[in-house]
């Protein structure tokens, strides 16, 4: 029977902030599904300046082309992805709304939640929520 497993995969696509990728990784080559939620933080906006900045474009240029990049760069890292979102701000309760009925758990990483907000989410979606740690970006 092939596994049906489903990871909502939470990512904060900064240095340290997308250890939820591996984890999506192993679900899909294990015969499951992931989508992404892309996070796009005060840090994350703060790398996009100073990409706009460093090649001299607009905002909404080194926006457009920076989540495009951060898009196939999570892409890359599972190998398949069934939705891939944007989310702009810190993540709260409202990130339940990101959950499917395919949604059978649901990754974070460490630096972006709370207690509080581990508690709420796996109260209210009924799935269990991973918690990973922030890891030293790859070389």
């Amino acid at each position: 029977m092939p596994n049906r497993e489903h990871l909502l995969t939470i990512v904060e696509p900064t240095p340290g902030g997308d250890a939820t990728l591996d984890l999506a990784r192993k679900a899909v080559a294990g015969g499951g599904t992931a989508s992404v939620l892309m996070v796009i933080t005060e840090r994350v906006q703060r790398d996009i300046q100073e990409f706009a900045d460093g090649e001299d474009l607009g905002w909404y240029e080194a926006e457009a082309l920076a989540l495009d990049q951060l898009r196939m760069r999570c892409t890359d890292r599972i190998g398949a992805v069934s939705n891939l979102e944007t989310y702009f701000g810190s993540i709260g309760s409202d990130v339940v709304n990101f959950i499917t009925a395919d949604t059978t758990a649901i990754a974070v990483p460490s630096r972006l939640v709370t207690n509080r907000l581990v508690e709420h989410l796996a109260e209210s979606s009924g799935r269990p929520v991973i918690v990973t740690p922030s890891r030293a970006a790859a070389a």
